[in-house]
């Protein structure tokens, strides 16, 4: 991976969830900043994405994916790509634990304001 593309005409964002309507939502809201949003409905094509596409500039995951959890999916993600910027999303009735370290949590629910902030300060 090379240095962050958020110099180009917006960041490149793999986006998984395992709720449609949740990974609807953040990848829509993202787009909608400018951002060039991949959706992934499960861990093992997040997975493919990251590995597939260049200069990803932010992987947001939540914790139940199915097969590879959001956990176990940051951390393979960053042991091939230790640089890479990172977002957990936890559900509110989900614990916080098994997320590699530094890796930052937003905890639902949150506003589309607050989601863009924190995607802001990631990439800043």
């Amino acid at each position: 991976m090379s240095a962050p593309a958020g110099h180009r005409n917006g960041w490149r964002i793999i986006v998984t969830d395992d709720n449609p309507a949740k990974l609807c939502t953040v990848t829509q809201t993202l787009r909608d900043a400018g951002h060039y949003v991949f959706a992934a409905y499960d861990g093992e094509s997040a997975l493919e994405l990251v590995v597939q596409l260049p200069d990803i500039d932010l992987l947001i995951t939540n914790t139940r994916l199915g097969v590879v959890d959001g956990p176990e999916l940051m951390r393979l993600v960053r042991l091939m790509w230790p640089e890479l910027a990172m977002l957990h999303v936890v559900h509110a009735d989900e614990a916080d634990g098994g997320v590699p370290p530094g890796v930052p949590s937003l905890r639902e629910p949150f506003t589309p304001g607050q989601l863009l902030m924190v995607v802001g300060s990631l990439l800043a």
